[in-house]
């Protein structure tokens, strides 16, 4: 009983042109540099929306050194979305800090470091801010959890990033064949390359939304209203 083709960037195209009924790129519709670029569109899509499930898919852990009286740092490359941001004490135990945008709350001045500094977060731009600083440098003070991007497949031993679910990637297949079919319709009719990419764009508008909708899973802390008198 013959293996099925899985795995290797090389065995998705093959199982793509036995859907399209040409098993080489010779004298194809199809370059073998178009598939794969079909293919890598198609894999980004679907890793978007594993991202977009809030559960955990991509997870990169990075740290950070600890600047004395700063309080501005960049994001990771590739970074996301966060999942966790932690201090790390000097015994190697982890606190969570949490988002505070601060609109009420005055800014407290910078704690000396060690156990009795623990800050809140919030991001701004492509970094965050630590308010209060420390006033003391930590190397590897700082533990992030974090959404990171899955590498393209470029050289035909290239596979799916580990947390992409293998017994589904016939998906990405099938959603290579069915782009590389709108390919040939558009080619062939200018009203039809309009609508091919029309529909396109509006798949990407959905995840666009989506992702922005949740950008940054955090907590944020809410005072109750409290009113001024109780009734008689």
């Amino acid at each position: 009983m013959a293996a099925q083709l899985t795995g290797t960037f090389s065995n998705f195209l093959i199982r793509v042109r036995r859907y399209l009924n040409e098993d080489t790129a010779e004298k194809s519709r199809w370059s073998q540099e178009f598939l794969k670029h079909l293919f890598n569109t198609q894999y980004r899509v679907r890793s978007a929306e594993l991202e977009m499930a809030h559960e955990g898919y991509f997870t990169i852990v990075a740290t950070r050194d600890i600047v004395a009286n700063q309080n501005r740092y960049a994001w990771p490359s590739s970074f996301q979305r966060l999942f966790k941001m932690e201090i790390v004490r000097a015994d190697g135990r982890r606190v969570p800090i949490q988002r505070e945008e601060r609109h009420f709350a005055s800014l407290n001045i910078p704690s000396a470091g060690g156990d009795e500094w623990l800050p809140d977060y919030r991001p701004v731009g492509s970094g965050f801010m630590l308010e209060p600083a420390s006033t003391q440098s930590i190397t590897n003070g700082l533990r992030i959890e974090y959404t990171g991007i899955p590498e393209e497949l470029i050289d035909d031993g290239d596979t799916l990033h580990s947390d992409f679910p293998a017994m589904l990637d016939e998906i990405l297949v099938l959603d290579t064949v069915v782009v590389a079919m709108d390919a040939e319709r558009y080619l062939e009719s200018s009203p039809g390359q309009m609508d091919s990419v029309q529909r396109q764009r509006m798949e990407w508008q959905v995840k666009w939304e989506r992702f922005i909708d949740g950008r940054m899973v955090s907590t944020q802390k809410v005072i109750p209203f409290i009113p001024s008198y109780l009734d008689a």
